[in-house]
Parts: C-alpha cells; sequence; structure tokens
C-alpha cells in the first residue's frame, strides 16, 4: 500500500497521501485498492465518503528523495551498481485529482511531488478533466519536470475521450511524458497513439478475462507509432483454447468440454461470451501468478524513450 519496494512491475516504490476514491467508469468496477483498503478501514470510498489520511506519507517521499544514490543488485553481473533515480507511483491506493479530497490534502501533496526532484514520479489518475481545475485551485503553475502523467483507459470510448485531453494537457503543461494505463483492459482499442509516450496493458485479477487479441492490438500499434508497450498481467484469467487456431472446423462440443462459468469463460473479440462470435476464445480463470505476464511468449517490459520515467 505505501512501501520502499513494490510487487507493481512498472515502478519501483508507492506513496499514498490519502486512501479513498469514488467510481468513475467500468474499470473501476473491482476496485483492488477498495478491496485492500477494506481489510484495514472500510468506509472510504464512494461519493460523499471521507478519505484517510495517511500520515508518514510526506517523510516517505522525502526518504525516497534522500535516498537517490540507490544500491541495486545487477542479476547479471551479480555485482552492486548504483541506480541514481527511483520511479515512485504517487496514490496506488486513490487518485491524486479527485475533487472530493480536501483542497489543503491535495495542496501538501502536490508541493511535495514538485520538491523530491531526485525521484521519477508516476501519476495515473481516470480524471482526466480534473488536473487543471485542482492545480488552478492552488494557484499551481508548474508541472515539475520529474513527473509523468498517466490516465486510465479500459476501452474504446474511454480512449476516444480522453486521449486527445490527454495530447492537450501535455502541450499546454509542458508534462516531460505521458501514458494510459488499459487496466483492465475491457475491449479493443484502435487509434493514434502518436505522442504518447507509454502505454501499460494489464488484465483484470477479478471476473472479466481479457481476450488476447486487444492487448496484441495495442502493443502492435506501439510498435508501429513508436510507443513503449509494457505488459503488466493476463489477471486472473488465460486462454485455454483459440478457436481458430486450434479447432478450425468448429468441430468441438464447448458446451459439453467447457462450461461458461466462473471458472472457465467464452469470450470473443468484442466480449461477448457467444462462442459464435469473432476470434472466439476459452478462458481459464487460473490465478494472476500461474497466468503470468508474457504475450505470446515474450515479456514486453519497455518503458519511454530516454531512460527512466
Amino acid at each position: 500500500m505505501m512501501a520502499d519496494g513494490t510487487a507493481i512491475e512498472w515502478t519501483d516504490a508507492t506513496v499514498n497521501f490519502w486512501w479513498g476514491c469514488t467510481k468513475v467508469g467500468p474499470g473501476c468496477d473491482h476496485c483492488y485498492a477498495e478491496t485492500l483498503s477494506d481489510r484495514f478501514s472500510t468506509g472510504h470510498w464512494g461519493t460523499g465518503a471521507p478519505r484517510k489520511k495517511i500520515k508518514g506519507a510526506a517523510r516517505l517521499l522525502n526518504r525516497l528523495d534522500n535516498d537517490y544514490a540507490w544500491w541495486a543488485a545487477d542479476a547479471q553481473i551479480g555485482q552492486l551498481h548504483p541506480n541514481s533515480r527511483r520511479r515512485v507511483f504517487v496514490q496506488s491506493m486513490s487518485d491524486l485529482f479527485d475533487l472530493e479530497v480536501p483542497l489543503d490534502w491535495f495542496g501538501e501533496a502536490w508541493e511535495k511531488i514538485v520538491q523530491c526532484d531526485r525521484i521519477d514520479i508516476q501519476i495515473v489518475t481516470k480524471r482526466i478533466s480534473a488536473v487543471e481545475k485542482r492545480l488552478g485551485a492552488i494557484a499551481s503553475t508548474i508541472w515539475p519536470g520529474h513527473a509523468g502523467l498517466i490516465v486510465t483507459v479500459v476501452n474504446q470510448a474511454e480512449f476516444d475521450r480522453d486521449v486527445p485531453r490527454l495530447r492537450a494537457l501535455k502541450a499546454k503543461l509542458g508534462i516531460p511524458w505521458v501514458g494510459l494505463s488499459c487496466e483492465p483492459l475491457l475491449g479493443p482499442i484502435v487509434g493514434d497513439f502518436s505522442e504518447i509516450d507509454w502505454i501499460i496493458v494489464g488484465g483484470e485479477s477479478g471476473p472479466r478475462p481479457m481476450h488476447p487479441d486487444w492487448a496484441r492490438l495495442i502493443r502492435d500499434q506501439c510498435a508501429a507509432s513508436g510507443t513503449a508497450f509494457f505488459f503488466k498481467q493476463w489477471g486472473s484469467w488465460y486462454p485455454q483454447i483459440d478457436r481458430d487456431r486450434d479447432d478450425p472446423d468448429w468441430r468441438q462440443d464447448y458446451s459439453r468440454r467447457f462450461a461458461d462459468n466462473d471458472r472457465t469463460r467464452w469470450l470473443n473479440l468484442e466480449g461477448g461470451r457467444g462462442f459464435h462470435g469473432e476470434r472466439f476464445h476459452v478462458m481459464g480463470r487460473i490465478g494472476k501468478k500461474a497466468a503470468g505476464r508474457l504475450l505470446d511468449g515474450i515479456e514486453h517490459s519497455a518503458f519511454p524513450v530516454g531512460g527512466r520515467c
């Protein structure tokens, strides 16, 4: 939840100034942060719910910033070497631009983010339309050169709505890099990836499987546009049967061999559960660890061009 180490594959550490949020889209339906938070303190999710301020967040960000000569093990040569900058994901348990958070909380967090310039800050938001509003409310005209902005888009509608806003913000505020978090990816996305520096793709660790072709489609568009592609995880589900590859004559009786239920899900390219749909797959719920993060046998772990983000 907040530590100088993390299991999140695309960052090195997480810092949370508060917990709690309000769900604003389909990607929020099975929010991991809400589930995790409820184990310790309930009642921080939803409209009007009080967010929980986290003591020690500023102190941890300071410590990460001061520990800029970070020593990390090099697995290839078995030696220690200095790695000058850490990636730090701010607000993994909330949204930095949540308008229901007290303004002074946001102001304190932003001041600390701007100040800690020896680490690379990663900010993820579902509220791209609130970014300028929130900064204006604290009279901030500075976007720190060591921070990037990622917007969550999980389907085509969110891509079409929010990516133009993200491009405009990048140009207006001078944001050094911007990205998309397509997690959980809930459908195919096709569009213009220019000026988007990084895309993270992942399936849901919950009840909704991700079609393999959705991830491949983004991977291939990233390759064409020069956008860094990071495949984070399959989530709980992994493809068991690709009908076009494994059963091109449609001879299998799926209703007998593979029930459509909580453990085995039929999924076609459009996200439907009918096995007559295009690119029908049988997805098995095998768990996040077993599913892993290889896409077509390859680990995709690219970061924006220029090194660290």
